[in-house]
Formats: structure tokens, sequence, C-alpha cells
């Protein structure tokens, strides 16, 4: 017999939650750094990315701030942190 997967919803949350793997947040990641370089707006950003990713707000905002190197846990600078995305994802995104 096959048991169904649960999916748990904590208190405070709307949907269930499944954390990306990580190529796919990479891929996040990557995708965000493209649209900053392209000088799309955050309001765009969020947009794109939860047409393209169904992500939400919040997850979105994270990305952002990793991308521009404002999270408090990196201490990497942007060029930095850009190219190795880059590396990472390529043209793949667009």
């Amino acid at each position: 017999m096959i048991l169904p997967t649960r999916q748990f919803i904590r208190a405070g949350q709307r949907h269930a939650y499944r954390k990306g793997t990580r190529e796919q947040i990479d891929q996040r990641r990557g995708f965000v750094a493209r649209m900053l370089d392209a000088g799309k707006t955050k309001t765009q950003i969020h947009r794109a990315v939860r047409n393209k990713f169904n992500i939400q707000w919040r997850q979105t905002d994270r990305y952002i701030a990793f991308v521009t190197g404002t999270n408090t846990g990196s201490n990497t600078r942007l060029t930095e942190m850009h190219a190795d995305l880059l590396l990472i994802c390529g043209d793949s995104m667009k």
C-alpha cells in the first residue's frame, strides 16, 4: 500500500510549504539578478517571479536581498555574487 504524502500547513501559513531544491533556488536567484541588471523595478520583479515560479512575495524579497547583498547573513560583494549566479544559471532563464 502506498501512503499519500501529506503537506503540512504551519500556523500562520496560507499554503502548504515545500522547500525548493538548491538548483531551483539558484535558478530563481539568477533570474532575479538578470532582472535587476535589466533595470526592472521591485514590483516588476515580484510579478515576473510570481508568474514564472509561483513564489510568494516574501520569498521574492529574500531573493532580491540575497542578490543585492542586503541580507545580514552574507558578507560577499554584489559583483562576486552576480558573477557566481551567472556561472551557475547562464542564459537558460531568459
